[in-house]
């Protein structure tokens, strides 16, 4: 029983080995099947995406070439010392602008006054004036009928 059953064993190893093998082999087929149906897929946006990061990378490149260009020119001109002295002088002439203009508002404020004031006097010596014509033609009526009176009286 033991040949029997070492030869059966054996029989049964090999059908075992046969059918396994067969199963890897199917197995590996599909897995390759479906590693090209995921590649089909996902690689063409997967190729867009990456042609599109090349150029957003190229871009942005370019543009911080031209930031450092732009920004080493800033970094010129304030080195510039004309051009310091030019800004420092500014500051200073914008300053005394601003103390003539309080100034002129000043003077203006003062002028308006005084032309106010000096229209109200000018109105009172005119009523003085007219009161003062006022008197001396009461005065003249008062000789006058003074006068009358000192003639009739004749």
């Amino acid at each position: 029983m033991n040949d029997i059953g070492e030869a059966g064993v054996m029989d049964i190893q090999l059908k075992t080995e046969k059918e396994v093998s067969e199963d890897t082999l199917y197995f590996s087929k599909a897995v390759e099947k479906l590693a090209e149906g995921l590649l089909g897929i996902c690689q063409p946006p997967l190729e867009q995406v990456k042609n599109e990061l090349f150029e957003l990378t190229s871009k942005q490149e370019a543009l911080l070439a031209q930031m450092q260009l732009e920004n080493k020119k800033i970094h010129e001109t304030f080195e510039d010392i004309d051009l310091n002295d030019m800004f420092a002088a500014i500051k200073v002439y914008q300053g005394k602008l601003t103390l003539i203009r309080k100034e002129m508002i000043n003077i203006h404020e003062r002028t308006y006054k005084l032309k106010k004031r000096a229209l109200r006097l000018q109105q009172i010596k005119q009523k003085e004036a007219l009161n003062k014509e006022q008197q001396r033609e009461q005065e003249l009526r008062r000789e006058q009928e003074l006068i009358g009176k000192s003639n009739s009286n004749n």
